[in-house]
């Protein structure tokens, strides 16, 4: 509730008085009255004072009245009024044009007005107007006090805040999704900034006011005050104000910052519960995996959380690496919060494309890893692809969104019972571990799917599969690297083809002649005949053997 000097001409003896210059800021609003005894009182102004003057200590002749006017506009005078017929029959005419310059109104004031009759009104008004002030303060602080011990959620919250405004209110999370809102024509909105900037409203609060269009509300823009809910240093919702039926003012500006606090107790609140129901899911995920607890144990906690862990599950393991590059490039504090903030977005991730899927699936976190017991259906080879698919999105989603972070996702077999968790997730594990040797980070890799290659990465552990690669091969190997030939690809497409030319010639995209060509141009080389099934297997091995060593392609 704001005096501007408008509301001001119509007190007491300002009635009879006229504006003679300024008249574009008659809304400057009105913080205090005070009388100018000498010209330098503008050295102990603090700006939205009423300033009363006759002229008197002006009258020498030895005042620049346009510098003087412009130093009363820039300390933010609210107006100059002018007692006439005392000791100035009239108000100069170089105050009026330098005030009608810089806006600042100029108010004249008949001789005989007496400044005490002007100033009592005006503080009274003002003293009401924070005796009001203070008295709807403790009205809105002891309502939202209310809520804040009653544990009230953010319906009550947003409720009473779009009562006492008079605006329909909502509180979005980071991501923009609709928490709650009073009014669902306001849970959507897109932001103009072509034509309309940001505007500050408050620097303890960080409150700021924008345009934006609300789907259902038609194509015109229409003002949002937003207000930033930070806690624990990090932004977790924001509360807004779409101002569709009136503007705010500064009263509703109290009720919000009541609100931002109750709000931000709500989420601080839900952020601690979650943690501790988070700890204790991670607790029972940890027993699953390690099987050190007793199965009945590990049921009836599950049991708490409503999880069915009796059934058979796949686990699946995602890694997260590389956080703290990420961090380094955001130039964000690597501390534990920012960490976990970074896991909880990933985790937040992994959830909502599983939901796709499947929503009977129980995940937690260990370290760096986020752990997903995957519940089994009966078609195992859909199940796989969905998994798959799911790895592919999250790992698709991280590198839009958080750039540097890598992940890789290993995926077990099949644990029937509660005791065979262990395993499967020892199984997805080297799955990571092995799918890396092979292909580097960003694997997707299932452990049904790595055969044979388990046993050789075993060997690559300790450094000693050089000395497994068959001499034959490892003279086709160097005639391909002096010739530029393409012998041990063929001969590996051959081999996959079970000894088929004809198939192999077409995988190869080469002529069936050419093909023979090549196996006997191998065959020569090698001193090797191709049809020995004991042959063949021991080139197999060699061939994934040099895999791993990265001497062949895919």
């Amino acid at each position: 509730m704001e005096i501007t000097v408008k509301e001001l001409m119509q007190l007491g003896p300002l009635k009879a008085s006229h504006v003679v210059a300024g008249y574009q800021n008659l809304d400057n609003v009105v913080k205090g009255v005070t009388i100018m005894e000498a010209p330098d009182i503008v050295n102990w102004l603090s700006g939205g004072e009423l300033l009363l003057t006759s002229l008197y200590s002006t009258s020498g002749g030895e005042v620049n009245y346009p510098e003087f006017i412009q130093k009363l506009s820039a300390k933010g005078v609210c107006a100059l009024a002018v007692k006439v017929r005392r000791f100035v029959d009239d108000i100069p005419q170089e105050i009026i044009e330098t005030a009608n310059e810089v806006g600042l109104p100029i108010i004249e004031l008949e001789g005989n007005v007496r400044f005490v009759d002007i100033m009592y009104p005006v503080m009274e008004m003002l003293f009401n107007k924070q005796v009001v002030e203070l008295k709807y303060y403790k009205e809105v602080q002891e309502r939202f006090t209310a809520l804040a011990l009653h544990c009230e959620g953010l319906e009550s919250i947003t409720t009473t805040l779009a009562e006492l405004i008079g605006n329909p209110v909502a509180v979005f999370d980071k991501s923009r999704k609709c928490l709650y809102t009073t009014d669902e024509k306001i849970n959507q909105f897109s932001e103009v900034t072509e034509l309309y900037d940001r505007e500050l409203l408050s620097d303890k609060f960080s409150f700021y006011r924008h345009m934006v269009v609300f789907p259902s509300c038609g194509e015109e823009p229409i003002p949002q005050v937003v207000v930033p809910i930070q806690a624990l240093s990090q932004i977790k919702a924001y509360l807004t104000v779409a101002e569709i039926n009136r503007p705010l003012q500064d009263m509703d500006f109290i009720c919000l910052e009541h609100a931002a606090t109750v709000v931000t107790l709500d989420r601080v609140k839900r952020f601690a519960v979650k943690e501790v129901e988070q700890k204790f899911r991670n607790d029972i995920i940890e027993h699953l995996i390690s099987g050190e607890v007793e199965v009945n144990i590990l049921l009836e906690r599950a049991s708490l959380l409503e999880w069915d862990i009796d059934r058979p599950f796949v686990v699946v393991l995602f890694n997260i690496k590389h956080i703290d590059a990420y961090l380094a490039e955001k130039k964000s504090q690597q501390d534990k919060l920012a960490l976990q903030g970074i896991k909880s977005e990933i985790q937040t991730m992994i959830t909502g494309l599983m939901k796709f899927h499947t929503r009977d699936f129980i995940l937690g976190h260990k370290g760096d890893s986020i752990i997903v017991l995957w519940p089994v259906n009966d078609n195992i080879e859909k199940l796989l692809q969905d998994i798959k698919k799911t790895g592919l999105e999250v790992q698709r989603q991280t590198k839009k969104r958080l750039k540097k972070i890598s992940i890789s996702m290993g995926i077990g077999d099949v644990a029937a019972e509660i005791q065979d968790i262990p395993q499967s997730y020892k199984e997805a594990q080297d799955a990571i571990l092995f799918g890396e040797m092979l292909h580097g980070e960003n694997v997707i890799s299932s452990f049904q799917e790595l055969g044979v290659l388990r046993i050789l990465c075993k060997f690559g552990e300790r450094n000693a599969l050089e000395e497994f690669v068959p001499r034959p091969l490892r003279k086709l190997y160097d005639y391909d690297q002096t010739n530029q030939g393409e012998l041990l690809k063929s001969l590996k497409v051959f081999l996959e083809c079970n000894g088929n030319a004809s198939k192999a010639a077409k995988e190869l995209f080469i002529h069936y002649k050419t093909l023979l060509y090549r196996l006997e141009r191998i065959k020569d080389i090698t001193e090797l005949n191709l049809e020995d099934n004991k042959n063949r297997l021991e080139l197999e091995l060699g061939l994934k053997i040099m895999r791993l060593l990265n001497q062949t392609s895919e």
